[in-house]
């Protein structure tokens, strides 16, 4: 599954579109098939498989939203990736035995650091690195810049854990300890600062609950020396006039990085399995850690009002630069910009939220309630916080379904790495760190990203001294996932396959949307691609009346049908769609110069 994970975001480059990540979906579904049938399912605690079960049921409760949701398909996508991180949860909590849970951390640390190898090979020999880049930040291979930031850092405290462990093989803890710095340069390329805030919250995190703290600090220390060095070279393709130039010697840099990473980790292991601390020595530092990090919470807001002349003011001014997207930058990198567009998401969000409590406005919805009341010129699926995704669009039923199915698993994590464990040490750094990000970034929505996350989510919190479950259990667990993959998961995909074919000139493209549409009712893909196919301007307003009626709260159906009227020279019926387009997406440029234009005909 991590595996997958790599080539959804390599492949794949992170796509949400469902017709790409549905087939690794099935494979899930069936690989949990074949692990309950083989008798090799575990019994998982008790608040894990209270979790778990919450996590299935929110996706049930996101199915029943699809009722009232303004874009049912994407509604039903979402059900369906809620399903996709529950089976790969249910694969993690599977998982027996420590050393096999120290596998799955290690196969974290090493997808997300040879991703983050392969991206820095790819800058600096690749035939246009320059490519890779979006407003002069890293979006590689997760075609979002925020989105490849996490992509990469799933994998940093699962990295950090493993090259700490002082039982752990030589050669693993040098490849972990190169890992994370080719994850730390990779970040840096980003230069996301959600994922640097959420990078932050999850180390003061780790300082105050992981019993190994002490030893968490020595190959941090390193990473911070070695790839801090390197700050200025990872984010000088933001500034830099050379884009190119600036992606090849950051590649280069990132490379050379985990290289010198490596030779370190590989010395720091070998004096580490020589030199041992005395319990009572190795305890007092721990707690001086512990007291060092409190200090240092506590020192922030002191030497903040001690530094700062007017704190009601300076804190004024910040507001008001979050509140609103900087117009230029000349602070040398994105970390030093603080304005973008998510107070406006938010706002839109909690409005929804305060008008529709209970329930919700559906699934997915937020994207047509923010084209009606936004004040940017963005067009923002999500809320950018899976939080207020939740709460706006299916309510306090669903975020109290989606807070029950986390809560107890970080939990759990938490007691792992109070106790030690190395497992539950990685799952609760990357459980900190995953959801504080997605607190501001819409990252859950990635597959890519959490992919890995759920799987080492549910590692983290299975039995450490795990019981088979019963037979009967477990062939359940087996019709249940072939089912799932089956009935729920294929045919999206096989209908996202077969309009893609249709698409790209198949030699039936007739035979392939009508078993595209059987496959997937909900889906107006099938009537999209019919009426791009069609030979006159007449022939393709059909499919695209049928698409507008399946959603007649989608600004673009509306749009697309208005144009295939105006191009049908039906005039009065193409200022219908494109004035109900228009009170969906109040503003559009491209709408009002439609609507000109039906003026003019006239």
């Amino acid at each position: 599954m991590i595996a997958g994970a790599c080539l959804l975001a390599w492949v794949e480059t992170g796509s949400i579109d469902a017709g790409d990540w549905l087939i690794y979906a099935v494979f899930a579904a069936l690989l949990l098939a074949v692990v309950a049938a083989s008798s090799a399912l575990s019994l998982p605690p008790t608040a894990a498989l209270v979790g778990l079960s919450c996590l299935v049921a929110y996706a049930g409760w996101q199915a029943v939203t699809i009722a009232w949701s303004a874009l049912p398909s994407l509604a039903r996508d979402d059900v369906l990736l809620t399903l996709f991180y529950a089976v790969v949860l249910a694969l993690g909590l599977s998982v027996r035995g420590l050393i096999d849970r120290g596998v799955v951390v290690g196969a974290v640390a090493a997808g997300c650091g040879i991703l983050a190898l392969a991206t820095g090979a790819a800058l600096r020999w690749g035939a246009s690195p320059e490519s890779h880049f979006a407003d002069r930040r890293l979006a590689f291979p997760v075609s979002y810049t925020n989105g490849a930031a996490a992509m990469f850092l799933i994998g940093f405290w699962p990295a950090i854990v493993l090259a700490a462990k002082r039982r752990a093989p030589v050669l693993a803890r040098t490849g972990a300890l190169a890992a994370a710095a080719a994850i730390l340069a990779g970040w840096l390329l980003t230069q996301s600062k959600g994922g640097g805030i959420a990078l932050a919250v999850s180390s003061v995190a780790m300082l105050v609950v992981a019993r190994d703290r002490l030893r968490l600090i020595v190959p941090g220390a390193i990473l911070a020396a070695l790839v801090g060095s390197q700050f200025d070279a990872l984010t000088a393709a933001y500034t830099s006039g050379d884009v190119r130039g600036s992606a090849r010697h950051a590649g280069l840099v990132l490379l050379l990085v985990a290289g010198a990473a490596a030779v370190a980790g590989a010395g720091y292991a070998v004096i580490d399995r020589r030199i041992e601390l005395p319990k009572p020595v190795a305890k007092t530092i721990g707690r001086a850690a512990l007291v060092l990090a409190a200090a240092a919470v506590i020192a922030i807001p002191v030497g903040f009002f001690a530094t700062v002349d007017h704190p009601g003011r300076w804190t004024a001014d910040r507001w008001h630069s979050f509140k609103h997207d900087p117009q230029s930058d000349t602070t040398g990198t994105h970390f030093g910009t603080l304005g973008s567009n998510r107070y406006d998401f938010w706002r839109v969000a909690f409005e929804q939220f305060e008008r529709h409590p209970l329930a919700g406005i559906g699934d997915r919805g937020f994207g047509p309630a923010y084209l009606i009341h936004r004040r940017s010129t963005e067009v923002p699926a999500r809320a950018h916080s899976f939080e207020l995704d939740a709460l706006s669009e299916t309510g306090v039923i669903g975020f109290a379904l989606l807070v029950a199915a986390l809560a107890p698993l970080v939990w759990l994590t938490a007691r792992g790495a109070w106790c030690g464990d190395l497992a539950g040490t990685a799952g609760f750094g990357a459980a900190t760190y995953f959801v504080t990000h997605a607190s501001a970034d819409w990252i859950w929505t990635i597959p890519a990203v959490g992919v890995p996350f759920f799987a080492l989510l549910g590692t983290a919190s299975a039995a450490r001294e795990p019981r088979a479950a019963p037979r009967l259990a477990g062939i359940g667990v087996a019709v249940a996932s072939a089912a799932v993959a089956l009935v729920l998961f294929a045919p999206p995909w096989l209908s996202a396959t077969l309009s893609s074919s249709a698409l790209n000139g198949s030699s039936s493209p007739g035979s392939d949307l009508r078993w595209a549409r059987r496959l997937d009712p909900l889906s107006v893909e099938p009537y999209i691609v019919a009426a791009s196919l069609a030979r006159t301007p007449a022939e393709a307003i059909p499919p695209l009346q049928t698409a507008a009626r399946k959603e007649p709260r989608s600004a673009d159906a509306r749009f697309q049908l208005g144009l295939a009227y105006l191009r049908a020279n039906r005039r009065a019926a193409a200022r219908r769609e494109l004035q109900a387009a228009l009170r969906l997406e109040p503003g559009e440029p491209s709408i009002e110069r439609a609507i000109r234009r039906v003026g003019q005909a006239e």
